[in-house]
């Protein structure tokens, strides 16, 4: 695994254009230069030169990244900032014990324990055999095996599900690169294992972090796509039994929305209503900042304000981390919905 000093050259070609503030979302609210990537760089150069040391400090401006990634597709030096804002984390990680029992608890208890209880509750649904066959990679806290298989039959293809661990996410942003290494691991030992390199995903943040492996091990023998991809690739027209009105958010990690919205506009008896800023973050992104609450606030409280202006019941999603922060303010106003689990229940 690389090291932020492995960054140093990516840290020093940051201009400090200042264009990263435009995009923000943290930055926007704070106006503080530290919570935007600029201001990340300038620390983290001074880390690299000697000039400051890892600090409680530089960490929580650090932690208040969203990882939504929206300055580095604005970042004219193309600086990919969220994987060097978590090797800047590792290093924090690796001499601080609160970070180490944060990472301990998420590994046995909430990914450890609390999918082996979550995986009771999936419903079961085999898949009807075709010459193609794809793994699926459910995420921790997805029960969409019913769902993903009822749609990929429909395109001729069978759908296998191992007992993939977790992607490995909430380590990586949190800097534990150790645990994040053995979840990479151990999703090669499982594909290596049944032999198919095609694997089909519900979740944004599984689908990018799984991508992602390809240049920390280097190693593209694989492919890791939605399931929204296949069912345009097949040119399959849905139709859903009775009528619905519906709304979505776009969540930070996925890459392909015109395929998401394509489906959304064509699926029959569908009728799909754009929110204003349908692909901004929601605020949480995987992980929450309970301790700097006001920030989460206004983010949530824009979201639902601009959920509720469009008149919709029912928000569509495709990341577990976005359904979770929807859901926080929605009180009662709105339902909040994994956008398979939604089409599979009214075909």
């Amino acid at each position: 695994m690389k090291s932020l000093a492995d960054c140093k050259d990516k840290i020093h070609s940051c201009s400090k254009c200042g264009l990263c503030q435009s995009v923000c979302p943290v930055y926007k609210i704070t106006g503080n230069d530290c919570t935007v990537s600029r201001g990340h760089f300038i620390m983290l150069r001074g880390l690299i030169d000697g000039n400051l040391k890892m600090s409680k400090t530089i960490n929580k401006y650090l932690d208040l990244c969203l990882k939504c990634g929206a300055c580095s597709k604005f970042c004219p030096s193309g600086i990919d900032v969220v994987d060097i804002v978590a090797l800047a984390k590792a290093e924090y990680f690796k001499t601080h014990f609160k970070e180490k029992f944060i990472s301990f608890i998420q590994k046995y208890f909430i990914f450890g324990f609390g999918v082996k209880v979550l995986s009771l509750f999936r419903k079961k649904y085999d898949s009807k055999s075709f010459e193609k066959k794809i793994l699926l990679f459910r995420g921790c806290g997805s029960y969409s095996k019913t769902s993903v298989t009822k749609l990929l039959n429909l395109c001729n293809i069978e759908v296998i599900t191992p007992n993939f661990d977790c992607c490995g996410i909430p380590f990586f942003v949190r800097g534990d690169m150790e645990n994040f290494k053995k979840y990479m691991d151990s999703f090669f030992s499982k594909i290596d294992e049944y032999g198919i390199n095609e694997i089909v995903t519900t979740c944004a943040s599984c689908e990018k972090t799984l991508n992602s492996y390809k240049k920390w091990q280097n190693r593209n023998d694989y492919t890791v796509k939605n399931v929204f991809e296949y069912l345009n690739e097949q040119n399959i027209n849905l139709k859903l039994k009775t009528p619905q009105k519906v709304t979505f958010h776009k969540p930070c990690n996925i890459t392909n929305t015109d395929t998401i919205i394509k489906i959304l506009n064509n699926t029959e008896n569908l009728e799909y209503i754009q929110m204003k800023d349908y692909d901004k973050c929601c605020g949480l992104n995987g992980i929450s900042k309970f301790n700097e609450y006001g920030i989460l606030y206004k983010l949530f409280s824009e979201k639902r304000k601009n959920i509720m202006n469009t008149g919709a019941k029912t928000v569509l999603t495709s990341c577990l981390g976005c359904e979770i922060a929807l859901k926080l303010f929605s009180f009662g106003k709105y339902k909040i919905k994994d956008m398979t689990e939604f089409l599979a229940e009214f075909l």
